[in-house]
């Protein structure tokens, strides 16, 4: 992992809707961004439409006036709670983070108000993620996850693929699981593959992965799910994004739907300033 890495991070958490298949007609997220000690949040809304228009709700914060932020070096992913989706009007996530001091990935669990002020809540502060989740043991640094289409809650476990370097930087995935009771026991479900020889079709080309959320109002149609994919350019770190779809079948198989576009140009709505 190079010191670029750790300054750099780019977290989306879905804060107002249920995975899958249950809409809403502008989920909102929660924007987490660093770089260079400049560290903020934000919060946007994108339309479940055709349109997908993008939307700044509330402006840059920094992450230390939030009480669910407080402490956090570099945020790598988050991943909901299995059973805590929109409950009592909120949504706890699992925030994985690399600890700049400790040199070691940590994760809290957060809790995010679905309506205004979208207060983000600390549930369970840091703890090490080597000693509290057996499917990320030979994990070295994960930096975006995907749940797995129709996986969801699925014989009480929800799936997903996790997306990582090992230390001379190449990009693989593992399927995870964890379940949906009190537990919330992980397992690794598919050991690392390497995602060059899997994901041809879809993340061939990509540069530094940075983050993978779902297309709102597109997941689970017409057989198949489809996300953006953000990345930044190896020569120039400028950051991109392209939009892929997984089929919901076993197979599992991926296609790219769109092709790369700077974020700057397509996401100047809620996204502009973030590098």
């Amino acid at each position: 992992m190079t010191n670029e890495q750790e300054r750099e991070s780019l977290v989306l958490v879905k804060m107002d809707a249920p995975p899958e298949t249950v809409r809403t007609p502008s989920p909102c997220y929660t924007v987490m961004y660093g770089q260079n000690n400049q560290e903020a949040y934000r919060v946007i809304t994108v339309s479940s439409d055709e349109a997908h228009t993008d939307k700044l709700v509330i402006p840059d914060k920094p992450w230390s006036q939030s009480p669910g932020l407080k402490g956090v070096t570099t945020p790598l992913l988050a991943m909901p709670v299995p059973g805590r989706e929109s409950v009592d009007g909120k949504s706890e996530h699992y925030l994985i983070c690399y600890n700049t001091t400790k040199k070691e990935l940590t994760y809290r669990t957060i809790a995010t108000l679905h309506k205004d002020p979208y207060t983000i809540s600390l549930m369970v502060d840091d703890r090490s993620v080597s000693a509290y989740w057996n499917s990320m043991a030979n994990i070295k640094y994960p930096v975006a996850s995907m749940p797995v289409p129709r996986r969801h809650n699925v014989e009480g476990k929800s799936e997903h693929y996790v997306y990582h370097y090992d230390e001379q930087g190449k990009l693989y995935y593992s399927t995870i699981s964890i379940s949906r009771d009190a537990t919330h026991a992980d397992r690794l479900v598919v050991e690392r593959r390497p995602v060059a020889d899997w994901w041809k079709a879809s993340l061939t080309g990509i540069g530094q992965l940075a983050e993978i959320f779902p297309v709102p109002g597109q997941q689970d149609v017409d057989g198949k799910s489809q996300y953006y994919v953000f990345h930044r350019l190896n020569a120039t770190k400028k950051l991109m994004y392209r939009k892929i779809a997984i089929t919901c079948d076993p197979q599992h198989t991926d296609t790219l739907v769109t092709e790369d576009r700077p974020v700057a140009d397509y996401w100047s709505n809620s996204l502009k300033g973030v590098e």
